[in-house]
Parts: structure tokens; C-alpha cells; sequence
């Protein structure tokens, strides 16, 4: 129960920042999780209507030539109370993944892949060798259960592009420094 999940709209200067959505709805703040607990979800127009539920301002699409979606803006998980340095002391075998690239998600699984550009061995508490490109590997909802440990360094990520159905958007993305119980890595052995 220690994630708490944002999606922002509203977040000056940040790369998914819009002042309305493409339907013409305000932007605002949504939260999705308080605490471990599903709270809301994100809505356009047409799923809000059709669920009785209020615009979330998250309806996005690439161009005027493309259908609005269901898209996120900046969504960042919020600061935990534990020190970073205090995360790595605390786990005896793992990996620091510095720097995510690309991916993918299966929104009707939760499944994902990503791509760990910048990644070290974390052995004994320390933080040691670097490791080669490969794919961190799992299930969005599983993973957000078994983090365990929340720092309390909160920062946005780089700017990036969310593909979904042939249209890209601009997105924020950030968290803490956070710890997940368990995990896949995955790949080659070239």
C-alpha cells in the first residue's frame, strides 16, 4: 500500500502539460492510486459518459485528423519517506536501473516490456558493476504490489513520445528512487 499514482495535466513546464484536452476539457489532476488503492481512472469523453463518470481531461490524439483516446499526460508515482542510499544499503542482491528507453504495454494484460539503458549489479548494499542492455520484464499491477520501498527523491524523467494506435503524444513520467521485490531481466547473450 505504499504508491500513490498520479496523472497530471495541469504540471507547468513538464512535456505532457495541456491547458485542455482534445475534446475541450480542462486539464487537471487525477488521482488513479492513494496509497496501494485504486481510485479512479482516466477518461475521455465517450468512456466518462458511458460509465457515468466525470471528464478526466485525457482525451488525446495526435492530430485533427485522428479520433481522441484515452491517453495519459504527465503520471508519476509520489515521493516515499525512505533515503536513497538507505534503498541500495537495504538490498543484499538486485539491480539499479538508472535509465528506462522504449517499450511496450499490453493495456488489457498489464504485461510490458522496457528496455534498461543505463543499469548496475547491486551487490552487498553497494551499487557495483554496470550491467549490458537488456529488458526489464513484467506486469504493471504486480509490480506496483510488490514495491516495497519508496525514496524520497522525487524527480520527472526525460521527456518522451506515448505510441498507442498509430498516434504518439507527448508524455511526462516520474517517480522516486523505488525498490520492486522481484522482477524478469531479460536478454541476449551475445
Amino acid at each position: 500500500p505504499l504508491v500513490t499514482l498520479i496523472d497530471d495535466g495541469t504540471m507547468s513546464g513538464e512535456w505532457g502539460a495541456i491547458g485542455i484536452d482534445d475534446e475541450g476539457h480542462p486539464s487537471q489532476r487525477n488521482v488513479l492510486i492513494e496509497n496501494g488503492i485504486l481510485t479512479d481512472y482516466m477518461w475521455d469523453f465517450l468512456r466518462a459518459r458511458k460509465e457515468n463518470r466525470r471528464q478526466s481531461g485525457n482525451g488525446r490524439r495526435q492530430s485533427y485528423a485522428d479520433l481522441p483516446m484515452v491517453r495519459m499526460t504527465n503520471t508519476f508515482v509520489t515521493n516515499g519517506t525512505e533515503n536513497p542510499d538507505d534503498i541500495v544499503r537495504a538490498t543484499e542482491h538486485g539491480v539499479y536501473v538508472a535509465k528506462l528507453g522504449g517499450g511496450s504495454v499490453d493495456t488489457a494484460s498489464g504485461d510490458f516490456v522496457f528496455g534498461m539503458v543505463e543499469a548496475y549489479l547491486i551487490e552487498n548494499g553497494e551499487i557495483t558493476e554496470p550491467l549490458r542492455e537488456s529488458n526489464l520484464i513484467g506486469n504493471g499491477p504486480q509490480v506496483l504490489k510488490d514495491i516495497d520501498l519508496l525514496g524520497n527523491d522525487f524527480a520527472m524523467g526525460n521527456p518522451g513520445m506515448c505510441g498507442k494506435d498509430g498516434q504518439g503524444v507527448p508524455v511526462g513520467d516520474g517517480q522516486p528512487t523505488l525498490r520492486v521485490k522481484a522482477m524478469t531481466i531479460g536478454g541476449t547473450a551475445a
